[in-house]
């Protein structure tokens, strides 16, 4: 990495503390700034690391920018903004999917792709099927948002790269943590741990596929 790659690895830094201290302090007004300047950061350094010299940068990139639509929707607090921007990430999601197919082939990592499988199933069956069973409405739309984010992070392992794997967990980690927190029980910690695990995810996904 260049001079200037370091300098959006700071700007990163800086971004990200202001956002995670923003929320624990309950400073929205920070936040709602400071939020979608990480993405846009992370924008600026994927394309700095030359995303579009790849096959898969393109798709890198589109992912990146349907995160930050995401981010900026969710800033708002009614459910159709939620709506919203749980359909953008779910856009990003697949976008992030379609760059883990066009990375070039290296020996899976099985024990990372069975490790989130078998974790994707048993939130499945625990949590998401009986909200289907009681309501295809609200259990539907869960469950497929569910295999959507279970194949992106599975899929990251089976590309060989761990940097990605982690990466792609700890955002399978940060929706997992929205949805425990917004449809089972709410705790004080879930937005702080959102934003961090969503971050460091991101970054690792960036830096894992652009390596080179």
């Amino acid at each position: 990495m260049n001079i200037y790659a370091w300098v959006l690895l700071f700007a990163f830094a800086v971004a990200a503390l202001a956002d995670w201290t923003a929320v624990a302090r309950r400073r929205p007004d920070v936040e709602s700034v400071a939020k979608p300047a990480v993405l846009i950061i992370l924008i600026l350094l994927a394309w700095l690391l030359r995303a579009d010299s790849v096959d898969y940068g393109g798709q890198l990139l589109i992912g990146l920018v349907m995160c930050l639509v995401g981010d900026i929707l969710l800033l708002g607090k009614s459910d159709r903004h939620f709506l919203a921007g749980l359909i953008a990430f779910l856009v990003g999601h697949v976008a992030y999917i379609a760059a883990f197919r066009r990375i070039p082939g290296e020996a899976p990592i099985w024990l990372g792709v069975v490790l989130v499988s078998v974790l994707v199933v048993a939130v499945v069956v625990i949590r998401i099927l009986p909200i289907v069973r009681s309501s295809w409405r609200d259990g539907i739309p869960l469950l497929a948002y569910a295999a959507v984010v279970g194949g992106m992070a599975a899929l990251a392992w089976a590309t060989g790269l761990p940097v990605v794997g982690i990466g792609a967990t700890l955002f399978l980690l940060s929706d997992g943590v929205i949805a425990y927190n917004r449809f089972v029980r709410e705790v004080s910690w879930a937005h702080l741990v959102v934003h961090i695990t969503y971050h460091l995810g991101q970054l690792l996904i960036v830096l894992g596929m652009l390596r080179s």
